[in-house]
């Protein structure tokens, strides 16, 4: 039972706590009873989260034995802001039901794909409390049942080692860039910076929507997200699906190899050429 606070003459601030998101988070998230008990409101069964890119999410506040928890509704928040293991996640009160949330990286600055993030509990882009009632429709492609683990076999110094080679063996005349696919790239967040070089030569100083062809030849729709400030940009949106169908996983060696000014070929160096399929933690 979450015991509520007074107001008093002192001025209070504003009510607000932070999480460091990991896997275990996915489905449902603690929210500390310290914090509920300082709003000046009834405790809101459901609550409007704001995301950096303005668009909203709804989520329900459940109590359990522990505690409570937002659940429904927050696995939508999760995956559309492209949370990786070990972001921050900073929710302030702004008022009655609805919180502000900012979400940073482990080197403490903000994530910038999740400025660019769409609310998929809706058929609009922003879900507003009208919709929160109608059937939620899913983007079944990025929904792959959240985190994934692998069931490969333990790999050694020496197959890493392999596949980085065989890699650096790689020709083409035209741009490429070289990237060893790390946990956050293929099993969680599924965000995928580009070297800033890279981008600052080849690619547009815009974001927009680009093909990528896979080593059996299908052709798969990804988002390509820039920071302005910084050039860094990223494959966002539809990298996922793409990770998961091909089976990549940490410490493959993958090649970008940019055939046209919006399309990549992808080519695939793996530590270990015996595929075992990823599983949905979900399944577990």
């Amino acid at each position: 039972m979450v015991k509520k606070t007074r107001s008093s003459s002192v001025t209070r601030r504003v009510p607000e706590f932070k999480i460091f998101f990991s896997p275990k988070s996915f489905n449902k998230m603690k929210v500390p009873v310290e914090f509920l008990e300082q709003l000046t409101c009834e405790i809101p069964k459901i609550f409007s989260l704001r995301g950096p890119s303005g668009k909203v999410w709804r989520v329900r506040l459940l109590e359990m034995g522990d505690g409570y928890y937002f659940e429904n509704g927050w696995q939508d928040f999760v995956i559309d802001n492209f949370m990786s293991d070990q972001d921050i996640c900073v929710f302030k009160y702004v008022n009655e039901n609805w919180l502000q949330v900012q979400i940073f990286e482990q080197n403490g600055c903000e994530k910038e794909s999740a400025f660019e993030a769409n609310c998929s509990q809706a058929s609009t882009t922003n879900c507003s409390a009208r919709r929160w009632g109608k059937k939620a429709v899913k983007n079944q492609d990025e929904r792959l049942g959240g985190p994934l683990m692998s069931r490969r076999r333990d790999i050694t110094v020496e197959e890493e080692n392999m596949a980085w080679n065989a890699a650096c063996g790689f020709v083409s005349a035209n741009p490429c860039t070289m990237i060893t696919m790390r946990n956050s790239h293929v099993y969680t967040g599924f965000c995928l910076p580009l070297p800033r070089s890279f981008c600052k030569e080849h690619l547009p100083d815009h974001c927009q929507d680009m093909t990528l062809r896979d080593p059996r030849g299908e052709v798969w729709g990804v988002r390509f997200y820039i920071n302005k400030t910084h050039q860094v940009g990223q494959l966002t949106v539809g990298w996922r699906k793409v990770s998961f169908t091909n089976n990549i996983e940490a410490s493959d060696v993958c090649i970008f190899e940019l055939v046209k000014p919006d399309e990549f070929e992808l080519h695939i160096f793996r530590v270990v050429e015996e595929i075992t399929p990823l599983k949905r933690q979900n399944d577990i």
